[in-house]
Parts: C-alpha cells; sequence; structure tokens
C-alpha cells in the first residue's frame, strides 16, 4: 500500500519526502518508508532524463492550444518500459548516473523511446493500452501525437541540447542545423515538424522564443506565408498570449494591493516581450491580419498602463488627505488633514499603483507610454515633497496639541516616495520627521 501510494504521489510531494529522509538518520519502521522514497526519487530521475524530451508536454496545459498528453500516460509508458524492456532500463540508469549534459546522450535512452513508440502502436502491454486509453480521453488525436512525438526524440534530443544558443544568436551554421532538425522531423510523419517545434517550445520558459527557430527555419518569414503554413499555430499562439497578458491586466482592479498590482506589471512585460519576438520574427503587415491584431493590442496595453497610471493622483490624494483651511474671507490654504487616522485602505491601493508602475519602468519605452509614467510619477513626488514640508512645518512650529498623528502620516509620505522617485528620498523624509 504505501509503495503505491509513493508512486502516485506528486513528484514535488516525492521531492519534499526525500528531502526529509535525508535531512537526518531514519532508523526503525520508517526505515523502509525511506527506502521506498529513495527508491522512488531515483526511479523517477532516471524516467526523467530518458524521456526528458517529451516530458514538459505532461500536465496541465498553459493554455487549450498548447500541446499536452495526460500526466497518467507519462507513469504508463514508463511502467511498460520497465515491464517489457528491463535490461535496457538497467542499462539506462547505469548511463544516468555517468550522464555528461555536455555530451550527446547516451544511445539506449532514443532506444527505450522507440521501444515505447512500438510498445504504444501495438497495445502489447497493459501499461501501454492504459496510456493510449488516457490519450484517448483527453483528444481523439493525442494518442497517435504522442506517438510521433516519441519517433522524433532522436532528432528532439540533440536539438533541445542546442537550443539555448539557437535562442541566444542565431547563425548561418546553427540556422542550416535547425533547418536539417526540421527537415527529420518531417521525414517521419505527417505533422513531425510542429510536433518538433510543440517539443522545443514546452522546453522553454517563454514559449514564444521558439518563433526565433521557426524564423531561422523559414527565413524570416512574411506573416501571411506563415500564416498559410503548418507552424502558423505558433504566430496564432503569441498573439493569444500578448492578449491573454492583456486581460490579467485589465483584470487587477484599481484598489489592488502590491503582490497583485506586480503581478500585473509583469503580465504587462510578458506581453511586451512576446510583442518584441513577433515583430521580429515575422515580417508584419500593417494590413495584414496578424499585423492589424498586433497593433491593436498594443494599443490596449499602453491604454490600460496608462489609465491605471491617472488612478495614482486620486489614490494618492485618499491616502495623504489634505483640507482647506480660511483665514479670512478672502485668504485659504491647504494643509494636511489629521482629523482622522491614516486610511489603510487607500495607503495599500495607493502603494498598489506605485508598484505597478515601479514595476513597467523596464518596459516603459518599449511599450509607448513611457512619458506618461514619468509623468505621473514626476508630478506625486513633488506633489509629496510639498506635503511634507507643510506637515513638518506644523510639527515645527508647535500647531498641534498631539504630532503622532502627524508622524504616522510623514511615514506613509516616506513610503509613497520611495516607490515615486527613490528610497533615498525616503530615508530623507525619515530623517526629517525624527529631528522636528
Amino acid at each position: 500500500m504505501l509503495r503505491r501510494l509513493v508512486a502516485v504521489s506528486p513528484d514535488a510531494l516525492v521531492d519534499t519526502l526525500e528531502r526529509a529522509v535525508n535531512s537526518g538518520g531514519v532508523n526503525g519502521p520508517l526505515a523502509a518508508i525511506a527506502a521506498l522514497v529513495e527508491a522512488e526519487a531515483a526511479d523517477r530521475s532516471v524516467r526523467g532524463v530518458v524521456l526528458a524530451p517529451i516530458a514538459p508536454l505532461f500536465g496541465p496545459p498553459a493554455d487549450n492550444d498548447h500541446l499536452r498528453f495526460p500526466r497518467g500516460a507519462f507513469v504508463s509508458i514508463w511502467a511498460g518500459l520497465k515491464a517489457e524492456a528491463p535490461d535496457l532500463v538497467r542499462e539506462a540508469v547505469s548511463a544516468a548516473r555517468y550522464l555528461d549534459p555536455d555530451e550527446a546522450s547516451p544511445a539506449v535512452f532514443n532506444r527505450l523511446c522507440a521501444r515505447a513508440a512500438a510498445g504504444l502502436e501495438a497495445g502489447s502491454l497493459p501499461e501501454y493500452a492504459g496510456a493510449i486509453a488516457a490519450c484517448a480521453a483527453a483528444r481523439p488525436t493525442a494518442a497517435a501525437e504522442l506517438i510521433l512525438c516519441l519517433k522524433l526524440v532522436p532528432v528532439v534530443r540533440p536539438a533541445l541540447q542546442k537550443l539555448p544558443d539557437w535562442i541566444q544568436r542565431m547563425t548561418d551554421e546553427r540556422r542550416a542545423t535547425a533547418r536539417l532538425a526540421y527537415r527529420d522531423a518531417t521525414s517521419l510523419g505527417e505533422g513531425g515538424g510542429p510536433l518538433l517545434f510543440e517539443m522545443l517550445a514546452a522546453s522553454l520558459e517563454q514559449p514564444w522564443l521558439v518563433l526565433r527557430v521557426v524564423s531561422a527555419v523559414m527565413d524570416h518569414p512574411g506573416e501571411r506565408y506563415l500564416a498559410e503554413s503548418e507552424l502558423a499555430r505558433f504566430g496564432e499562439r503569441t498573439l493569444d498570449h500578448i492578449e491573454a497578458q492583456l486581460g490579467q491586466v485589465s483584470a487587477v482592479k484599481a484598489g489592488a494591493g502590491v503582490a497583485s498590482s506586480r503581478q500585473a506589471g509583469a503580465a504587462v512585460q510578458r506581453a511586451l516581450e512576446a510583442v518584441a519576438e513577433l515583430e521580429q520574427s515575422v515580417q508584419l503587415a500593417k494590413d495584414g491580419p496578424w499585423g492589424r491584431r498586433l497593433i491593436k493590442l498594443k494599443q490596449s496595453i499602453a491604454g490600460a498602463v496608462e489609465s491605471r497610471l491617472r488612478d495614482i493622483e486620486a489614490a494618492a490624494a485618499k491616502a495623504l488627505p489634505v483640507e482647506k483651511i480660511k483665514y479670512s474671507a478672502r485668504l485659504t490654504r491647504t494643509a494636511p488633514r489629521l482629523s482622522q487616522a491614516p486610511d489603510r485602505q487607500a495607503i495599500d491601493a495607493t502603494m498598489g499603483l506605485l508598484a505597478f508602475a515601479d514595476s513597467v519602468r523596464a518596459c516603459s519605452a518599449d511599450g509607448g507610454f513611457g512619458s506618461a509614467r514619468t509623468k505621473a510619477l514626476d508630478a506625486l513626488a513633488k506633489w509629496i515633497d510639498q506635503y511634507v514640508e507643510d506637515l513638518l512645518e506644523q510639527v515645527r512650529l508647535g500647531e498641534l496639541e498631539d504630532d503622532s498623528r502627524a508622524r504616522e502620516f510623514l511615514g506613509v509620505a516616506a513610503s509613497l516616495l520611495a516607490l515615486a522617485r527613490d528610497e533615498q528620498s525616503a530615508v530623507i523624509v525619515r530623517r526629517r520627521a525624527a529631528a522636528a
């Protein structure tokens, strides 16, 4: 029972259990459990190396358009290999111990993947039949796609080793190598070319970067040519990704806290990175379907960011409230309002907006909202400077019976100024408040 429980546990749980076992000596009845955990962790490590080219394709999809297979099929394939080819598995275990990431992978890894493809086609073992059934339940074409992915492993495995170089800088030699990999993939079956790029994209933290390889293979294609090819999905998917990031930004309300606002800022950054990748990899036309859509998305991103920036002034006025003091029938002046304690909700909302503005700083120029961001933050910083001066003046002149609330607001002003301008400005405000 324990062996089965460990076998079906998620990788993260097995890793946690293994760390717990290794952190201290385990004796007595728990020693058997520790041995089970260590054996399962070692088995999964070898499985991950042997099936590395297809491993990222299993699990919940990032979205409905990405190629994914059910996790259970991955486990069943490995179980089938251990039942059908135990000698090869033992050879793979031995090879994995001395694996050099800079050298070509041992041939036994690819031989096992070929055996798995043949086993899935024949359905000769219950484990393989279970994997096929899981795929069929997920998607009608999933089983055939998985078999072809396993056949592509000899092409994809060396391509994955070269992928960081291809992404960093595509030379003529690297371009030729990528084209050969694409040719080999297409020769292995219908749909092999797109599946090659699916497997490469699944291993990237930023999947849209695979467009660099697509562009190299297709010689920097025009959008109409790419949109009509079998690789069109990667351009469409990048546009969908940009749209999804825009949705994340729009979904965050103006009063959101710092964490949510920084996540929205990160979404803006990801969207603009994908925009730049599409613009560099594909020859876009302003009147083309992709070109028109991208222009609208860029405008929407800039509009969403600028809308959030415009909210800063009103939010700050609630976090640092002021009032008009009347001296005579004609003379009035604005002064900090200290009749109520600082509004924590208003402060959090303002901090969130400023955190958002801070998180989009690096991409503001590329996004077309750099000027709006600078203008909004400069205006706020100057307003806070004047607020601080007025409040310190009241403290120095002794106009306040109890200056503790004034010092609370000075602390709020310093926190806002740290994000609106810089931390050094905040330090200066805190020092002046302490000295007043």
